[in-house]
This record gives C-alpha cells, sequence and structure tokens, in this order.
C-alpha cells in the first residue's frame, strides 16, 4: 500500500482526477446532505466524518476510491445511528483546493512570469469543478513578487492585482458552478 501523507486515500474526482481526501472535505458533505433535510446545524456530522477518516486511516487498503464508493460509506455510517433522511440525501461535495502563492511566486521571481502560472493553477482547479479556491499566502507573495522585505504600499498594489486577477480568470471560466474564491493573507 501506498502511505499517503495524510493517511487517507485519494478520490478519484472528476475528469479521472485524483484529489486527496480530508476530514474536513467529508464533514462538509455531511453538513450539506444534513441541511438539505432540514438539520441546519447537526452536531453529529463531524463525528462522522471522524469516524469515516478513522476505519480509511486504519482499516481499508485502498489507495483510491471511487466517489460512489466514498458516498456509499456516508450513506450507510449516517443510516446506521439512524438518520436515514440524512442518508438519503448523502453524496460529496465538490472539493476546496489551496493555491499556495508564495511557492509559485518564488518559483517565477517577476510578476510577468507569475501570472501565466497562476492562471494556470486557476484552470486546473476549475477543471477538477470545485467548490472553493483558497489563494494562500497572499501577503508573503506580493511582498516577493515586489523583492520587499516589509510590506509597503506598492505590495499592496501587487495583492490587489493578484486578487482582481484571479476573480476575472474564474469569471472567464466555463462554470459548471460558482466557484468561491477565499483570500487568506496568512
Amino acid at each position: 500500500m501506498i502511505a499517503f501523507a495524510n493517511r487517507l486515500p485519494h478520490v478519484l474526482w472528476i475528469n479521472q482526477r485524483l484529489v486527496p481526501l480530508s476530514e474536513g472535505w467529508l464533514t462538509e458533505a455531511i453538513e450539506e446532505s444534513a441541511r438539505q433535510v432540514g438539520h441546519d446545524q447537526w452536531e453529529l456530522a463531524p463525528h462522522v466524518a471522524r469516524a469515516i477518516s478513522e476505519y480509511l486511516e486504519t482499516d481499508c487498503t485502498a489507495t483510491v476510491l471511487s466517489v460512489q464508493t466514498l458516498e456509499g460509506m456516508l450513506k450507510r455510517s449516517i443510516a446506521g445511528i439512524g438518520y436515514e433522511e440524512i442518508a438519503q440525501h448523502s453524496r460529496i461535495t465538490p472539493p476546496r483546493v489551496s493555491i499556495y502563492l508564495p511557492e509559485l511566486a518564488n518559483q517565477k521571481k517577476m510578476e510577468l512570469a507569475f501570472y501565466p502560472e497562476l492562471s494556470q493553477r486557476l484552470e486546473q482547479a476549475v477543471a477538477y469543478e470545485v467548490k472553493a479556491v483558497r489563494l494562500v499566502g497572499l501577503r508573503d507573495c506580493a511582498k516577493i513578487l515586489d523583492a520587499a522585505i516589509k510590506w509597503r504600499k506598492t505590495c499592496e498594489g501587487i495583492r490587489s492585482n493578484i486578487i482582481n486577477f484571479s476573480k476575472a480568470c474564474l469569471e472567464k471560466a466555463d462554470l459548471k458552478a460558482p466557484v468561491q474564491l477565499v483570500l487568506c493573507d496568512a
């Protein structure tokens, strides 16, 4: 068996792409299923996600799961604790992806080389049909691209350009569902 860093298998997602499974992703899927039947704050969602994660980490030998297999696990687990109405609506929601911007900036060093790479990463995220794209390290990325040790006014301009560029890329993409852009300076 191949050991993945998070010890959970990958999910064979749309277009036969492997997406790393996380407990957070499972929790979001369960919470969304619960909301569909009127449980707006279903407190058992994180516990069910933890139980499935624990099983996948310790007893499951598969390194890749199909969406259907994972949805079956969700349905059986939720029905098993007596919530059949939630189990019937259980499905795996699209994942969220993170793009670590300082890594991209360190590879490219200049804005002119950075933006095509960012565009490519955003296009890949759209191809995964994700729920959200999280831009991580926005502040550090702006400092790298500005060759600044400390934050300065020009860094703010670069930060704004990255945000506007990312929004424009997502707006022009052929989206089947809206993709949320989440900004994270840290």
